[in-house]
């Protein structure tokens, strides 16, 4: 008995690495929702960018260090916050393996001011192609906002899906049986926005955001974001007064800004065209019910 013992406790202190959950991190809560999708109770998920704080400018604490100096895999998407910290991570932890999610998704450019009536603002998302892995690196300008597409999720989530088979392969089935089940809720979510919001007409298809977080979201269901914000900055007087005129003429009443940003200007404009201030969080952990809910209220503010 007491050998057996001996053994049964050797085999327990030998158990293999893949037993634990393994740990990955991520940049922002929504790539959380995915990554939990896909790997489920196998894996243990840190969020960089907690709720409420600026993903453009968020400087991790030092107990967010420590659980990236431990993680396997850091799941990027293309933020300012990554291309300035996931080399600090690395340098940290050499061991950590960052995969670029988005690296097979084109990007589109942060919306400018005034640009709606240009052609290149109203080509469908379906216009742009999907395929080879893009440069590590994006262009200055980009817009890294993806997740709030569904159709563009279905590469986050393939790479995801890729990503956790190599580094576990041991479960591979059990993620690409995670990855078949979310895809399918991705398709269902997907169908229910554009349900939602085809009933539009096409002159109330316009909407003002003040930070420009939801291009690829109107790209995918045929909708116009017209920005307040512009690299980051806010309008002068006179480029204030120009935004203005142009929701007045384009009928827009209803302004949308994120919890993470002041709603000062937002505000002043929604005063301005009679109209009101909403909030619309591309960050929020729940991102199917929270996108459900930001294509209900697209829909209540256009219609």
């Amino acid at each position: 008995m007491r050998r057996l013992i001996l053994i049964l406790a050797c085999l327990l202190c030998a158990a293999p690495a893949w037993a634990e959950k393994l740990p990955i991190a991520v940049g922002i809560a929504p790539m959380k929702y995915f990554a939990d999708k896909i790997g489920g109770d196998l894996v243990e998920t840190t969020v960089m960018v907690p709720a409420g704080a600026d993903a453009h400018t968020y400087e991790p604490k030092p107990s967010q260090m420590r659980a990236v100096a431990s993680a396997r895999l850091y799941f990027a998407v293309g933020l300012e916050f990554e291309e300035a910290w996931v080399p600090r991570f690395q340098a940290a932890n050499p061991g950590l393996k960052v995969v670029r999610t988005d690296a097979r998704i084109p990007k589109i450019p942060m919306a400018g001011r005034h640009h709606h009536h240009e052609e290149e603002e109203t080509k469908p998302l379906e216009s742009y192609t999907v395929g080879q892995p893009t440069t590590a690196h994006e262009e200055p300008g980009d817009d890294p906002h993806v997740w709030t597409a569904p159709p563009l999720v279905k590469y986050i989530a393939e790479a995801m899906t890729e990503a956790l088979s190599e580094a576990d392969p041991a479960n591979a089935r059990a993620y690409r049986a995670n990855e078949g089940s979310f895809l399918r809720e991705v398709d269902q979510l997907d169908a229910e926005i554009r349900s939602a919001l085809s009933g539009l007409p096409r002159n109330r298809r316009t909407f003002l955001a003040f930070h420009p977080a939801w291009g690829y979201f109107a790209k995918a269901y045929g909708l116009t974001q017209e920005a307040v914000e512009s690299e980051g900055k806010e309008p002068g007087p006179k480029e204030l007064a120009n935004i203005v005129a142009e929701a007045r003429k384009d009928g827009i009443k209803v302004v949308f800004i994120q919890p993470q940003f002041s709603a000062r200007t937002a505000q002043t404009i929604a005063e301005a065209i009679g109209g009101q201030v909403t909030a619309a969080d591309p960050l929020a952990e729940d991102w199917a019910g929270n996108l459900r809910e930001v294509a209900r209220v697209f829909r209540a503010a256009l219609k």
